[in-house]
């Protein structure tokens, strides 16, 4: 379970790589906006980075013999009344499976001003999610 866990923690971690270099090189919403290339990237690398860290969710849950989420918001909500998440982490991390299911499913045009608010604004909350699995989850000897 846990090289699992690494390998995808790993991934996700390529995909905020690849999302800290694409903000950089943004200098406005306006440039975003106008560049469908630029749109497909951020919002293919943020759902496979939200779609990893449901992934992380779902294997923690499973070994650690945890209740059954009943969506994959309550992955997070899982993981948090376990103690593997902070309940800042939790209000990130929730909304983020609300975005996972737009992108995916596309049941709304996907809200630019969102996609591009998560490229510069919240790449670091990602990290953080990782880093309470890493520290709450496999350093404990799970």
């Amino acid at each position: 379970m846990k090289k699992s866990i690494e390998r995808k923690i790993n991934s996700v971690e390529e995909r905020l790589v690849r999302l800290s270099t694409l903000s950089e090189s943004l200098a406005s919403f306006e440039n975003y906006q106008t560049s469908t290339d630029t749109k497909d990237i951020a919002e293919r690398n943020i759902q496979v980075a939200i779609e990893t860290c449901l992934d992380i969710g779902k294997i923690i849950i499973s070994s650690a013999n945890l209740n059954e989420p009943k969506d994959n918001k309550g992955i997070f909500v899982i993981l948090s009344e376990a103690g593997y998440l902070t309940s800042e982490s939790l209000l990130f991390m929730v909304p983020m499976a609300g975005t996972r299911n737009i992108l995916v499913h596309g049941y709304d045009k996907v809200d630019d001003a969102l996609i591009f608010g998560i490229l510069k604004r919240h790449i670091g909350d990602f990290y953080i999610f990782l880093k309470q699995i890493k520290e709450n989850y496999l350093i404990n000897d799970h």
